[in-house]
């Protein structure tokens, strides 16, 4: 079906109008009005109109909107604020935003919204809304969906399935805006003038809207690395279970999705394929954003240090004008500096005053000095803190010193859990869990996925893991 067999055909001709302002308004009131009310009434609708818009109904071009024989009393000079809101009113219902149905017990008029209204007026509220919105946890809402539902077994399965491919498209969508909106962030550098200008940019909106909002969650609370192995392992078992997919099936045909059996079942399928084949590619996705978010701090900091760094009085314009002059070409330099000579008259200027006279300070070079000498007593005592202080030196947690532990502990095994990895001293804890944590990385041998609960090895409370290394 077509958009404006839908649509009214002149329905957004009042955001297009002369008055298109306190059209936006009206139908953010009328907004308001569907939110707090079971029935609008037409006479409590123009009262809200009143209170909301008050002074600035009078600023209305009432000849602007003129269409045909439409010769009401709005339209001649003097027209009361009621008048006003009741034009707004018949113009609303005109073009197709309202509709007016009269009570069965009485002839009082009361006013209906078709539900395309209700959606484009929610679609333009939410471009003036400035409260920051919480980040929606779409991948573990995924997983909690899918995890009930295969507990369970129960008839909420094919709910549970349809929750899950919701939830990933918008995080699709969510990925993909994030990824165009670090790009007009991006953009929006060259017009900045001011250091405050960046640090604005940088701190209370994209900081503020992209990266607290999204991109964090993203990398901590709602982690893709964390969920994407249990997501993708019940998505298998029910796709490998024949008898799992037809009870599925039953349920989406019960609920009127689909007319067949067959047809069920191949959507089914499909659906399950497409969460799969989303979470597999989930990763590539974060690591061009990730690239996006690394260039766009990067050039952050170097238009600051370019505005930091260059002279914009006229002095510094001055500078640079006759930098350019002194690297032209010989007889380059002569035609310019005698049009700079007809343009502005330059002259040296001074003057005495009581810090004129003085004596400049010898400058001192640094030298490199020699290196204090370690005193070590006759008891040994400088010795050993010395060798304490090299000792705590070479225990650096490097990235070269976490996987030759991961390596140590997975030598001839394809396989660890955090049950058989030993962990005899606070050494050997702290590399594991730094071990844990760079298991998402894509350049390390290994992948980590969690389990259910903790477990206490040799005194310390670990998660339930498995490491398992990747195929090369």
């Amino acid at each position: 079906m077509k958009l404006f067999q839908i649509l009214p055909q002149n329905l957004f001709s009042i955001l297009a109008s002369k008055n298109k302002e306190i059209y936006a308004e009206a139908l953010f009131v009328l907004r308001k009005a569907f939110k707090q009310e079971m029935t609008i009434r037409k006479t409590d609708l123009a009262s809200m109109l009143i209170a909301n818009l008050d002074e600035k109904m009078y600023e209305m071009d009432l000849t602007a909107d003129k269409t045909g024989n439409d010769d009401s009393d709005e339209e001649k000079g003097g027209a009361t604020l009621s008048s006003r809101a009741h034009y707004i009113l018949r113009k609303l219902k005109e073009t197709g935003w309202i509709d007016v149905e009269y009570q069965v017990d009485s002839f009082e008029e009361n006013i209906t919204l078709p539900d395309y209204s209700v959606k484009l007026a929610n679609l333009l509220f939410s471009f003036t809304d400035e409260s920051v919105k919480e980040y929606n946890s779409y991948v573990y809402s995924t997983y909690s969906d899918l995890k009930t539902a295969d507990q369970e077994r129960d008839d909420y399965m094919y709910t549970a399935l349809m929750n899950a491919y919701d939830k990933t498209s918008q995080l699709v969508d969510e990925l993909k805006t994030l990824h165009n909106n670090i790009r007009r962030y991006h953009q929006a550098l060259n017009e900045y003038i001011t250091v405050n200008d960046v640090l604005k940019g940088h701190f209370d909106e994209y900081k503020n809207l992209i990266t607290d909002r999204i991109y964090h969650p993203l990398k901590t609370l709602d982690s893709v690395p964390r969920f994407k192995g249990p997501i993708l392992k019940i998505l298998g078992e029910w796709l490998a279970d024949h008898n799992l997919r037809e009870r599925i099936s039953d349920q989406a045909i019960i609920r009127g999705k689909y007319k067949t059996k067959p047809e069920a079942n191949e959507d089914i399928i499909l659906k399950i394929g497409e969460i799969s084949d989303t979470y597999e590619r989930l990763e590539e996705m974060l690591e061009e954003i990730d690239k996006k978010n690394s260039a766009y701090t990067r050039a952050s900091i170097e238009k600051m240090r370019y505005l930091l760094n260059s002279d914009r009085s006229i002095k510094g314009k001055l500078v640079g004008l006759l930098t350019s002059i002194s690297i032209s070409l010989p007889g380059r330099q002569e035609i310019l500096i005698e049009r700079l000579a007809d343009a502005v008259d330059l002259f040296r200027q001074g003057y005495l005053d009581e810090r004129s006279l003085f004596v400049r300070a010898a400058k001192n070079i640094k030298k490199e000095g020699k290196p204090l000498e370690v005193i070590i007593s006759q008891d040994g005592e400088g010795e050993s803190d010395l060798a304490e202080f090299l000792e705590k030196a070479k225990k650096s947690y490097s990235h070269a010193r976490i996987i030759g532990f991961m390596t140590s502990v997975m030598t001839g095994i394809s396989v660890a859990t955090s049950r058989e990895i030993p962990l005899p001293d606070d050494e050997s804890f702290i590399l594991l869990m730094l071990g844990t944590l760079k298991g998402g990385e894509k350049n390390v041998f290994y992948q980590v996925e969690f389990g259910e609960g903790y477990l206490n090895n040799n005194g310390y409370r670990v998660p339930e893991m498995r490491f398992i290394r990747k195929e090369k």
